[in-house]
């Protein structure tokens, strides 16, 4: 990815569960990323499990309104609304993230996992 200098008007999107133990990790993520000053956040309690109109509605506006540098999309250990294991919610994350990198094609999507207490993984 080519180097952008971050500027006081640039954003990036992430679609993140309402847990607060993984909001810092991700809206940093984020920012480094894309070099983004703001992170719209499009929260929902285990997201990837089930990202609905109001996740979508969220990333449209924050892409179209915005001009959204791109997406990450997040899933995180311990989730309590989302109850399969790891690997099922990663794999639940990168099935989300493709869709919306087909919907999304001018900018790059990137999902990610968050374990409580370590270090963001991209998947």
């Amino acid at each position: 990815m080519k180097e952008r200098e971050t500027d006081a008007e640039s954003f990036a999107t992430a679609i993140c569960c309402i847990d607060g133990r993984v909001q810092e990790a991700v809206t940093e993520f984020a920012r480094a990323r894309f070099s983004a000053r703001w992170v719209d956040m499009a929260t929902k309690p285990g997201a990837v499990a089930s990202a609905d109109e109001s996740i979508h509605s969220a990333v449209t506006i924050s892409m179209r309104v915005h001009k959204s540098r791109g997406i990450v999309v997040s899933a995180h250990s311990e989730c309590v609304a989302n109850e399969v294991n790891d690997e099922e919610q990663k794999s639940q994350c990168r099935a989300l993230a493709r869709a919306l990198a087909q919907q999304w094609s001018e900018v790059e999507v990137v999902p990610i996992w968050v374990p409580i207490g370590g270090k963001v993984e991209v998947l």
